[in-house]
């Protein structure tokens, strides 16, 4: 199973005034680390959205769980990775860690998405070729 990881030095601009991690940035860092994961795969969003003539990978659910606050000049290890696939939609996990140990996780469910100019949006979930799933092996 392919996983990717980074690190990153808290900054000052990532905290509330208590200087502990505002909640959003989570977020911002998982979906940072899916584009990374995708890229590992040899998949980069530009080149993968023109190969597969698709419209992206939208999040459809998030959602995340906070054990410990991270704050100013923390060093956090984020490792992401592809948990589940399904027909059209896959779940891409995240922990970030503190010190070897997790202090977030969180969960992104995401759609394979095509242009439909029947679908109300303009855009419908398509089934995720199978090539692209076995890089992630």
């Amino acid at each position: 199973m392919l996983k990717v990881h980074h690190s990153r030095t808290v900054a000052a601009g990532d905290c509330d005034p208590q200087c502990i991690v505002n909640y959003p940035h989570y977020f911002q860092w998982f979906d940072r680390n899916c584009e990374r994961l995708f890229k590992d795969a040899g998949l980069g969003f530009a080149r993968m959205f023109k190969e597969f003539s698709i419209d992206g990978i939208p999040i459809i659910e998030a959602t995340s769980r906070f054990s410990k606050p991270a704050r100013i000049d923390d060093v956090l290890e984020v490792e992401s990775w592809i948990d589940e696939w399904s027909s059209k939609t896959f779940t891409v996990r995240h922990e970030i860690s503190l010190e070897g140990k997790v202090i977030a996780e969180g969960k992104e469910i995401r759609a394979w998405v095509v242009r439909d100019e029947d679908a109300p949006n303009g855009i419908r979930a398509a089934p995720v070729p199978e090539e692209v799933k076995e890089r992630f092996n």
